[in-house]
Order: C-alpha cells, then sequence, then structure tokens
C-alpha cells in the first residue's frame, strides 16, 4: 500500500548493461489515478542492467501505470496497479500535498489550497559537505541530521541547497567526472546523496534544489551536461517535494558573459519543465542588483521569484521591493538571499556582522510588502566550517576571512544562532494572522534611502484586521484609512520572543494613527476589529 505524496520505487531489468545510459535509454513509466489524472516520470539508471521509477501518487485510490521504451524491450509493455491511502502523519507537506503558486498569484500554496509559508535555510554544501557521519556540535551526534531536526523543530519549511557540481573542479555527480561520455556515478548518489534528499523530504521539508552556479555552464561541453544532470535529477528525485532553482546568481557579474549565461541557463530550465510530471514549482537563484532583477520574469516556465538583496553591498531599502511589485504583480515572490545572520557586511563604511536586528528588519519588511516568504542563512553553514582551524588549511575560507566570514564563524557557531528560532516565531506569527489574506498598505513610503521612518502596513482586503511592521529607525507615526469603523482591539507582539502582550481597545472612525511602540526596539502590532 502507498501513502499519498510520498514516494514508491518499481525496478525492472534492462536487457544490457548500455554504455551510456542517459543518451541509449529512454524510459518512461505513465500512472493513470482514479480521477483520471496522468502523470508521466522517466525511469533513471541506477547501475548495471537496474533502472527505477520513482512516483508518488497525489490521490488516494487505486493507480495504473504501464512503462514505454523503444530502446530495450526488457524496458518496454511492463504495467500493474497501485493503491494509494491518504496520508495520516503529522506532516504538513503530506497532509496538504506538493507545493504551488496559491489562487491569488501572489503566495504560494500546498496542494489543497491551503497557504504555504516559505521559511527557507540556506545549505549550499548539503549535498556532501555536511558531514552525515560525525560531528562536534555537543546536542548533534550528525551534523547533518542534526541541522535538518533543528530547523524542523525552529518552524522552517524549505532547505534552499545547491548541488555546486561545479564546487573546486570536484564532479562527483559523473564517472570520472567526464562531461562529455556523461555516466552518472550512481555509487555517489546512493551512498550520499539518495540519503540527504530522503532525509530532508522526511522531515517534512521543501528541497530548493540548484544544480550549480552561474559560469559552470560556459565551457563548451557545460551546457549538454547540466541539461542531461537536470533530466536525471528530475527522474530521480522529482516525486520528492521539490522546487528547481536552475543554478546560483544566474547571470553572474560579468557584463561580457551575462546574456550567453541567461541564455544557456534557459534551456537547462526548459529540461526541468519538459521532463516534471508533477509541474514542480521552478525559478532561478538571480543575481544580486538594484533594480531588483527581472530576466526570466516574464517565462511561463518561471514560477515564482527567487530574489537577492544581498548582504550590504547595496542598501536594502522599502522602495526597491515597492518598485519591483509595481511592475510583477502576476507571480510571487521570496526573498532568497539577503542579511545572513554572522555574516560580515559588504558596507561600503566597512563590515560589521550582521545581527539579527538586521536580518528581521529585512525579514518583516519583505513580507509586510507583499512578500510569500524568506529565506534565511547563517555565515558558517553555507560555507560549511567544521572548525576554526579551516581557516588556515583551506584556500576558500581564506578568501572568505577577507570577505563574509571575518569572524571566523563555523556551523556549530551559526546552527545555535538567535536569529533561527527568531524566523520561525516570524512563521508562526505570519500564519495565525492569516498572512495571505494581507495587503501592503500604499499609504506614505517614507524614505528608501535613510531607512523607513513610519511603520510598514498591511490590511486585510475586508479592513478588519492590520498588521504593522515597526522597525527600529520607526520614528514617526502612520495614518491609514480603510480599517472598517468601530470597536478594535490592539496587540503587540515581540519578534525576538515570540510573546504578545496585553490587549488594548480601541475605536477606530476614519483615517486611523497608529499608536507609537512600546520601546525603541522592532515591534509587530495587531489590530482587529473587536
Amino acid at each position: 500500500m502507498a501513502t499519498c505524496w510520498m514516494p514508491e520505487t518499481l525496478s525492472f531489468a534492462a536487457s544490457r548493461v548500455p554504455e551510456n545510459p542517459l543518451e541509449d535509454v529512454h524510459c518512461w513509466a505513465h500512472f493513470e489515478g482514479p480521477s483520471g489524472r496522468v502523470i508521466r516520470r522517466e525511469a533513471y539508471w541506477d547501475g548495471g542492467r537496474v533502472f527505477r521509477v520513482s512516483f508518488a501518487p497525489t490521490e488516494p485510490g487505486v493507480w495504473r501505470w504501464e512503462t514505454s521504451c523503444a530502446d530495450d524491450v526488457a524496458l518496454d509493455g511492463h504495467s500493474g496497479t497501485l493503491e494509494a491511502a491518504p496520508y495520516e502523519g503529522g506532516l504538513m507537506l503530506y497532509r496538504h500535498g506538493f507545493i504551488r503558486v496559491g489562487d491569488d498569484h501572489r503566495h504560494l500554496a500546498y496542494a489543497d489550497g491551503t497557504p504555504f509559508f516559505w521559511l527557507g535555510d540556506t545549505h549550499w554544501e548539503f549535498a556532501y559537505g555536511e558531514r552525515w557521519d560525525e560531528s562536534n556540535h555537543p546536542e548533534m551526534s550528525s551534523m547533518f541530521c542534526g541541522m535538518v531536526d533543528r530547523r524542523v523543530a525552529q518552524g522552517f519549511t524549505v532547505y534552499q541547497t545547491n548541488l555546486r557540481t561545479d564546487f573546486q573542479g570536484v564532479n562527483r555527480y559523473w564517472v570520472d567526472g567526464d562531461l562529455e561520455h556523461l555516466v552518472p556515478n550512481v555509487a555517489f548518489y546512493q551512498q550520499e546523496l539518495d540519503r540527504r534528499m530522503a532525509y530532508v523530504a522526511n522531515a517534512g521539508l521543501v528541497n530548493a534544489l540548484g544544480i550549480a552556479w552561474n559560469d559552470s555552464i560556459l565551457a563548451p561541453e557545460a551546457p549538454h551536461a547540466m541539461a542531461a544532470a537536470a533530466r536525471y535529477l528530475v527522474a530521480r528525485y522529482g516525486a520528492y517535494p521539490v522546487v528547481w532553482t536552475l543554478a546560483g546568481e544566474i547571470a553572474g557579474y560579468n557584463p561580457v558573459t551575462r546574456e550567453t549565461l541567461i541564455n544557456r541557463w534557459r534551456e537547462v530550465a526548459k529540461v526541468f519543465e519538459d521532463c516534471d510530471g508533477y509541474g514542480h514549482l521552478q525559478t532561478a537563484h538571480y543575481t544580486n542588483e538594484r533594480p531588483f532583477a527581472s530576466y526570466y520574469q516574464d517565462e511561463d516556465w518561471f514560477d515564482f521569484t527567487l530574489n537577492q538583496a544581498g548582504h550590504g553591498d547595496f542598501v536594502v531599502a522599502e522602495a526597491d521591493y515597492r518598485e519591483f511589485f509595481a511592475a510583477h504583480d502576476d507571480k510571487p515572490f521570496i526573498e532568497g538571499e539577503s542579511m545572513y545572520e554572522l555574516c560580515s557586511s559588504l558596507e561600503v563604511n566597512g563590515p560589521r556582522e550582521i545581527t539579527p536586528v538586521m536580518l528581521r528588519r529585512v525579514a518583516y519588511t519583505a513580507i509586510q510588502l507583499g512578500a510569500a516568504g524568506y529565506t534565511y542563512g547563517a555565515q558558517g553553514i553555507w560555507d560549511n566550517v567544521w572548525d576554526a582551524a579551516q581557516f588556515e588549511r583551506d584556500a576558500m575560507m581564506k578568501y572568505l576571512t577577507n570577505t563574509f566570514n571575518r569572524g571566523h564563524v563555523t556551523w556549530v557557531d551559526a546552527i545555535d544562532a538567535p536569529g533561527g528560532q527568531q524566523m520561525g516565531i516570524m512563521r508562526r506569527f505570519y500564519e495565525d494572522v492569516d498572512f495571505s489574506r494581507l495587503v501592503p498598505y500604499a499609504g506614505d513610503a517614507g524614505s528608501a534611502v535613510l531607512g523607513r521612518a513610519k511603520p510598514l502596513a498591511s490590511i486585510a482586503e475586508d479592513g478588519s484586521r492590520l498588521v504593522a511592521y515597526y522597525s527600529e529607525s520607526v520614528r514617526k507615526p502612520l495614518s491609514v484609512e480603510g480599517l472598517t469603523p468601530g470597536a478594535w482591539r490592539l496587540t503587540w507582539f515581540d519578534p525576538r520572543t515570540g510573546e504578545f502582550g496585553a490587549p488594548e481597545d480601541a475605536t477606530i472612525d476614519g483615517a486611523w494613527t497608529l499608536p507609537e511602540k512600546p520601546s525603541i526596539e522592532d515591534w509587530l502590532l495587531v489590530a482587529e476589529k473587536a
């Protein structure tokens, strides 16, 4: 008996061991559900004569399946049935189904329409750099599993990852790293990547997965290799809850190669789109630009924006978000990389350590202005620093010491940093106030250069609820219109602790000036019609 939204694997034997499995064999399985939905899944080569099909039923009942393969008669014409039962556990992802674009085109939702709040954590080296069998954290026996478990406990919903097939010239994904004769290195998949993908999925997290970094596609053989990798990844892991993020900082920062990178990665995106029978969401990890990047915005395969506001080399201003939303209001927006905690900022006045106050300001600003979620990151995790000695023995760490990691932050420091817990508090807060029904208030925007001088407000469509974020820099009052007249109840919320204050009564009739915040720290105000 299969379980809805969780993968089952069918195995088949080819008539021979293929010399080039990706080019020599194209085997597909077609699954038809009780409602008539058809899902097409490609078989992936798993070594020797073995081909497997991974499939997750999307509704309970009997599914009928059949294989087709013109390249090998031994793989062609198999058929059978698979009965699926509803998921009865406690994980939201399997209770409600894979994520999609919400009906309002501003937010994300589970398959059944339940709103989905994207709260991501950044793990660029999850595929191999993060250690599975050891840990130097006193409370964790596994570096990899311990971090997944901690983020789940804190309330994260997404693991934002990258396979880094290009990292330091080491390619674990093809036999002998040969990008011309593409034979998947199934030993690496079986021994390392399979268990990591499964652990993330079984924890109830969406894996937002990229292949590599931008300029890895510039080599002559790379476009074909990246397209082949996309096809193989969809076949092997496409029945998991995934989002395809294509590649890191797609366009790069060299104007000479910019258009080449954009165009070549677009072709890889089309492979993901064509092969994915589930229609998993797809996006691209954008470059850090002002105005915000938008080079794929109007393309059909591009489902939502994964922005990067950066770590201090640009001002992260309210006006940048408002301008982007005004120009591109038809797809959800995620702030996908900004103000990683403990990172050394890149400000022109000199670097400083990014604090929870700084990351809260960006995260809450993005959500209040219409973002569907935020990806957190912590220095020491995204750059995968095992211990302080690594800064002396690793050339890449020496580079980071002079840029992003001047404080010699390790993963142990990072996983215990307070910002992760506070981001979980943020997610629970917005779910409690029904975030998908809030609309950014389009009143006086304040200064885009000097920081927010007034609170940032969002209001329920029916005028019965207001949520306002007061950053530390708020000094002036905000007057709003459009609230339902009558008796209201006001409650202050502390984003550091997750605690609500005692409710206060208020009467609103016409334009209403928001009250001053309780102290100089950042706060949120929730006002609801009584």
